[in-house]
């Protein structure tokens, strides 16, 4: 079990899937069948469910906002969460709905694909939003992704600002992020990849000046703080109107599938604990780069005592 000894609650809302992982020497081509000599491996993921962990065992006061089913993978779930020190009693049980599954295929560079069938987590509602966040207090956090539709996303944020809460968004989305912008107003640290990055500023990042000149375009959406993720070379991010360079930690990568969730959330943690923005980031890099040394998803999450 977690303890929980942090100043600020975190509340995670995001999917909350079973992840089907198999790793292979090279992708598959269309129509071509592969044959691997690695086994397959079913363990809990999504994003949600991956940046409350993350959170959770850097320490944090983590609630999840979400809906799972009563099936196996669901009970199985839910298990899981209690386990890692996830404070469930906001998460929704709907028995008429599956499970979310995502299949992940990894190869042997440690890079995915990812085919995901959110299934329960769709049925998220503005009702489950309205309950989930009653103990929501001055100075809590959102960790959000752009998995839910624009309306819920826009509500949710509205209710959070409402009660001077901070909001850190992850935008990975199924969905073109350029339909999101109208929000980004209310957003207070943002952290895309460098194609998130490109779907909401229009600029191609190849190498650090692009990267800045996508932060000041994330600044003047009204991003307090935009952070872009350069996988290997680190990250870059934006305070006070200065662009600052975290470098990429030199590991042997060999899945990272959980990377982004375990930053994020090792992030989330460190700013609900009053940490500065640079020490958060500092440490969020190394949670990383341990996460992407090992295979799968929540199972490749560091603890606090392995920072």
């Amino acid at each position: 079990m977690v303890v929980n000894k942090t100043f600020g609650k975190i509340f995670c809302m995001g999917s909350i899937i079973m992840d089907v992982s198999i790793k292979c020497k090279e992708f598959p081509l269309v129509g071509e069948t592969v044959y691997t000599p690695y086994f397959y491996e079913i363990s809990p993921g999504g994003k949600g469910g991956n940046q409350a962990t993350a959170a959770a065992r850097m320490g944090g006061n983590v609630r999840i906002l979400g809906r799972i089913s009563d099936d196996t993978y669901g009970n199985e779930l839910k298990i899981n969460m209690q386990k890692n020190g996830i404070d469930i009693s906001k998460l929704r049980i709907d028995s008429n709905e599956k499970s979310g599954v995502a299949f992940v295929w990894i190869n042997e560079a440690g890079y995915n694909r990812i085919i995901c069938s959110p299934a329960v987590n769709k049925k998220l509602s503005m009702e489950d939003i309205d309950n989930g966040l009653v103990d929501f207090e001055a100075g809590d956090i959102l960790l959000a992704t752009l998995e839910s539709d624009l309306e819920l996303l826009k509500y949710t944020f509205e209710k959070v600002k409402e009660k001077s809460g901070i909001i850190i968004l992850d935008p990975s989305a199924d969905k073109k992020n350029e339909i999101y912008l109208s929000i980004m107003g209310m957003v207070d640290i943002i952290k895309p990849n460098e194609i998130e990055a490109e779907m909401l500023t229009g600029i191609t990042i190849n190498d650090e000046d692009e990267a800045k000149k996508a932060l000041e375009v994330l600044n003047k959406m009204g991003i307090k703080y935009p952070i872009i993720s350069l996988g290997a070379k680190g990250i870059v991010y934006m305070k006070n109107n200065k662009v600052f360079h975290e470098q990429g930690i030199p590991v042997n990568a060999i899945d990272t599938t959980a990377a982004g969730d375990t930053f994020i959330g090792t992030l989330a943690c460190e700013i609900s604990k009053r940490k500065n923005l640079d020490d958060a980031v500092k440490i969020a890099n190394k949670a990383a780069a341990i996460c992407v040394q090992r295979m799968g998803a929540q199972k490749a999450i560091p603890y606090a005592t392995e920072i």
